[in-house]
């Protein structure tokens, strides 16, 4: 069965659009900062630390992604937007608190409504740089 899962999420990247994949890249990172949540509130700290490091992973993708050139001022509040997920991942890391992760889980989850709406309209690709 996680086989098939697998198979299916690398064909679902596979035939996406690049702003399809920055939908999936949110839905991951907000389900790992979920996840991670979860390891602090049950003190699991091997779940804590493993979605911590995979939610940072993701941010820093995204970041380093950014054309700042082409995409002008949204670019400029994306980067900072990842650099105050950043900053607040590794507070929650150190202080062990869960409540850290809801600014930035919130916040993730506009932008990957906008993300999703400009998948809708279709013609995005060009538009935003991707």
């Amino acid at each position: 069965m996680m086989q098939g899962a697998q198979l299916y999420a690398k064909t679902q990247v596979q035939t996406a659009s690049s702003v399809q994949v920055v939908v999936l890249l949110y839905d991951g990172v907000i389900q790992a900062l979920k996840l991670a949540q979860e390891g602090i509130v049950t003190n699991n700290m091997m779940d804590k630390a493993r979605f911590l490091d995979r939610g940072l992973a993701v941010v820093n993708e995204l970041s380093a992604a950014l054309d700042m050139e082409r995409g002008g001022a949204i670019a400029t509040d994306l980067r900072r937007l990842y650099e105050y997920v950043q900053h607040e991942l590794t507070q929650a890391n150190l202080h062990h608190d869960a409540t850290r992760l809801n600014g930035p889980i919130r916040c993730l989850g506009v932008v990957r409504e906008a993300w999703v709406e400009l998948s809708r309209q279709g013609s995005l690709d060009e538009a935003v740089g991707v």
